[in-house]
């Protein structure tokens, strides 16, 4: 069996990225409620919004400030992708970040359901710039199935919120 989920590298790397964007946005004074600590008796479930016989995964921060709630979706990326047929884009050369589908179809619910607005963030690691957008804003991805299904977008859908120092081990 292999190494177990927590202390595989890709967590690692993803986990970094929740914390700064969190420390980020508390900065900013929003009030954090991290999500992905709420992730089953061996911490290898994602947590969810339950309903009686549905259930659906939640993004990776709750956050609130001055009356606005928002969920926030958060993803690591070595760099954006760029795909040779990237269609319907129409440009095969244009960067691109992507979600799980699965995870993108249960988020549009989680705002069906709580009301509140749904944001995906890229922190791209070779960049140092963290990217974000409203999920809905995105517009309808592009589903890519290289290894599982992904929910893509155009790299220029997101807006740029900050731009991070680059640290030697950033780059680990």
């Amino acid at each position: 069996m292999g190494r177990p989920f927590r202390e595989r590298p890709e967590f690692l790397r993803g986990r970094a990225a929740e914390l700064r964007v969190a420390r980020w946005l508390q900065e900013r004074g929003w009030f954090v409620i991290p999500s992905y600590d709420y992730a089953g008796d061996d911490g290898d479930k994602p947590p969810r919004l339950q309903g009686l016989k549905d259930g659906f995964a939640v993004p990776d921060l709750d956050i609130a400030r001055d009356g606005c709630r928002r969920w926030v979706e958060v993803k690591s990326k070595a760099r954006a992708n760029i795909w040779r047929k990237a269609e319907p884009w129409g440009r095969p050369d244009m960067p691109e970040h992507g979600i799980d589908y699965r995870n993108y179809q249960h988020y549009l619910e989680v705002k069906r359901q709580t009301g509140d607005e749904v944001w995906v963030a890229i922190y791209e690691e070779d960049t140092g710039i963290l990217l974000a957008a409203e999920i809905e804003a995105l517009g309808k991805p592009r589903v890519g199935t290289w290894n599982q299904q992904i929910a893509n977008w155009p790299r220029g859908r997101f807006r740029e919120l900050a731009r991070f120092p680059q640290r030697a081990s950033d780059a680990a």
